[in-house]
């Protein structure tokens, strides 16, 4: 199967067949009518009257199978019409877009892009090319799903399957054979990038993505590239089973730790219990900080849950945006260091993430670009080095001082920007914020193989980021940013030159160094400067942001940060 396949599928039969089978199922309920009508047998009694009604009774009960068949076969039509009227939809756009840059769409989804492309156009071109062969291979196997479904449906026809379920009439029996003729929703592909999620997900009609959303939230919550908003209804329809399955597994590893002579001596049982016992925490911290202020079409600036996993490690971890990053012309993403957690530390991070919002958006309308939508994410989605009291002591700090966890983290960072640039109804301005840890986690995501979208990164508190200049991180010159307070005690833990554990001291490097230090900022407003380690993101004793964080607001809003 292939992309002619749905060139040559005709709606219009389709369309005609649904038409058809309606109509029989109505001919079917007046017969059923009739035969019952009939089958009362009014003014004759006895056996041989009773043995008549039996047969009306039997008769009208096979009518009922008969409607659900074709309420099977109507619900298929009508369902496939829909889908592939997505399809050719979806296909005409595709090709556009094609034309339009001068690339080819084969026929298996391929797609050659255009000769002599200018040099410095090359890599959007390329980008633009992966979309939409990404896009044209999803209409594909969105294809194939369908056809499958109609094979098996009209299977089951065939080998009696499909059957009124007990239904005693034609209209509930029809109901029950629509809801076998139904089409499923095709499963994501696996490990998909950015760009497969998304070309999945639009290749769905949208009856099949609401069903996605009621019956497979799990599918699509924590996928980059799924569009924000989809994500966070997901995810949100999650919180309350993900808490019962957590606290369920709490009580049976307590069972088995009783049932054990020498408790979790000798098994990993009670480290366990203590992962999950956080873990619900984490998921009832979620429940209340989304539930204050939970984003919808009529709540825009509210918070919006990227990602909720509970299951990939020993740590809860969750992504929330402030405002719909798909919306926005300028996006944040907030990577945190050292013992920050989702129970302990989200809260006060939101409440940055709402001052830094808020002072973007005011640095904007001074610009004169009011209009112009911000969103802030704070990105808890790896787990930094942790003081777990289930962990011997001291291993934390060890941590700190390798890479593992921030390497295991970067690849996920990195999907999380491009998916946020998958999923903008632009090329938002994106900005990378790192955070002690958090900040070797951001560079070296941003030196992951495949590029990125980030236009501009800071580093503030940064242990270092293996880096040492702007285009090791795929940055243009004068777009990374550094910031140390001068009593700030990373000083302690960087590198001593150029060289060292997470490469050069980032003060020594040749990327923007900002100076956080007391002062009235261009906008009049005197504010506190960041001296300590904690104090970049937070409001001085004024209330107003430190110098620190209205620099932030400034590189977000795409203005100097001056």
């Amino acid at each position: 199967m292939d992309l002619t396949t749905i060139d040559r599928w005709d709606t219009g039969a389709l369309d005609t067949m649904a038409d058809t089978l309606g109509k029989r199922v109505t001919t079917v309920a007046d017969v059923e009518s009739s035969l019952r009508t009939a089958g009362r047998l009014e003014g004759w009694f006895g056996g041989g009257a009773d043995s008549a009604r039996e047969l009306y009774r039997v008769t009208a009960a096979e009518l009922t199978d008969e409607a659900a068949v074709l309420g099977a076969a109507k619900r298929l039509a009508s369902d496939t019409s829909s889908a592939v009227t997505h399809l050719k939809s979806q296909l005409a756009s595709l090709r556009a877009d094609a034309a339009a840059e001068s690339m080819t769409i084969h026929a298996d989804g391929s797609v050659t892009g255009a000769p002599d492309v200018p040099e410095d156009e090359r890599a959007a071109h390329e980008q633009e090319r992966l979309r939409i062969e990404a896009a044209a291979k999803a209409l594909i196997a969105q294809a194939v799903d369908i056809d499958s479904d109609a094979d098996k449906v009209f299977a089951d026809i065939r080998d009696g399957k499909i059957t009124a379920r007990g239904a005693t009439t034609i209209e509930d029996a029809t109901r029950a054979g629509e809801e076998q003729g139904a089409l499923t929703p095709p499963t994501p592909p696996a490990d998909p990038t950015p760009q497969q999620a998304k070309a999945y997900w639009d290749a769905m009609d949208a009856d099949q993505q609401q069903q996605v959303l009621r019956e497979h939230p799990d599918w699509i919550g924590n996928v980059d590239g799924i569009p924000a908003a989809v994500r966070h209804q997901a995810n949100t329809s999650r919180i309350d089973s993900e808490l019962t399955r957590l606290e369920a597994r709490r009580d049976k590893l307590e069972e088995q730790l009783d049932d054990h002579w020498f408790g979790g001596t000798f098994t990993n049982e009670d480290a366990e219990l203590e992962h999950v016992e956080k873990k619900i925490e984490d998921v009832k911290k979620l429940r209340e900080l989304i539930g204050e202020d939970s984003w919808s079409p009529e709540n825009p600036d509210g918070r919006m849950l990227l990602l909720m996993d509970m299951q990939s490690g020993e740590q809860g971890m969750a992504a929330v945006a402030i405002g719909n990053p798909d919306d926005a012309d300028h996006v944040s993403v907030t990577t945190p260091g050292l013992d920050t957690n989702i129970r302990n530390s989200l809260g006060s991070m939101l409440g940055e993430s709402d001052a830094l919002r808020d002072e973007t958006n005011r640095q904007l309308n001074r610009a004169g670009s009011g209009a112009e939508k911000v969103s802030t994410i704070s990105w808890l989605g790896f787990e930094p080095p942790d003081n777990d009291s289930s962990r011997p002591p001291g291993v934390p700090y060890l941590e700190v001082a390798q890479q593992d966890r921030a390497a295991a983290g970067a690849d996920d960072l990195a999907d999380f920007y491009r998916g946020l640039a998958v999923t903008n109804k632009d090329d938002p301005h994106l900005v990378a914020l790192g955070h002690s840890y958090g900040s070797l986690t951001q560079g070296l995501a941003l030196q992951e193989p495949g590029g990125h979208p980030v236009d501009d990164a800071i580093f503030y508190g940064s242990p270092g980021f293996e880096a040492n200049d702007e285009p090791e991180l795929g940055l243009r010159q004068g777009h990374g940013f550094v910031m140390e307070g001068d009593d700030d005690f990373i000083s302690y833990a960087q590198s001593m030159g150029p060289v060292g554990p997470n490469g050069p001291d980032p003060s020594s490097t040749d990327l923007v160094q900002l100076d956080v230090g007391d002062r009235a900022t261009a906008d009049g407003v005197e504010r506190q400067g960041a001296h300590t380690h904690s104090d970049y993101p937070r409001n001085g004793d004024n209330g107003e942001l430190r110098v620190s964080g209205y620099l932030m607001a400034r590189v977000l809003a795409g203005l100097t940060p001056q």
